[in-house]
């Protein structure tokens, strides 16, 4: 079984709803009717809850329909995964040695608050 466009129609078509709903609610709201845009709003909610479901779904039709290439995704995510995290603790040792030298350097005297 392949998979066919048309199974992520659904989410394509939930996606636009909610942006009309988010678009409907806050010019409900700005309008000062609250009440109104409160209900879209948890609509909304449910609509991205129901979407959510459907991804589930499609997960599930996917793993059965392509069983060979589960493991294939499980590699490529976990290679996301580490890459982001490699790339993360590399930026974060940056900004900790940018800070400390900008520290060193820092001319401004430093107000503690024994001296207030």
């Amino acid at each position: 079984m392949d998979l066919s466009w048309g199974l992520y129609l659904p989410l394509i078509l939930a996606a636009v709803a909610y942006g009309l709903a988010a678009i409907v609610s806050s010019v409900m709201s700005s309008r000062g009717n609250e009440a109104s845009a409160e209900r879209v709003r948890d609509g909304a909610f449910v609509l991205l809850v129901v979407a959510g479901v459907w991804v589930v779904v499609l997960l599930l039709l996917a793993i059965f329909s392509e069983p060979d290439d589960l493991w294939d995704m499980v590699i490529i995510t976990l290679v996301i995964v580490g890459f982001f995290a490699l790339l993360l603790s590399v930026l974060f040792g940056l900004s900790l040695l940018v800070g400390r030298i900008s520290g060193l350097s820092s001319r401004r005297k430093r107000v503690t608050t024994d001296e207030v």
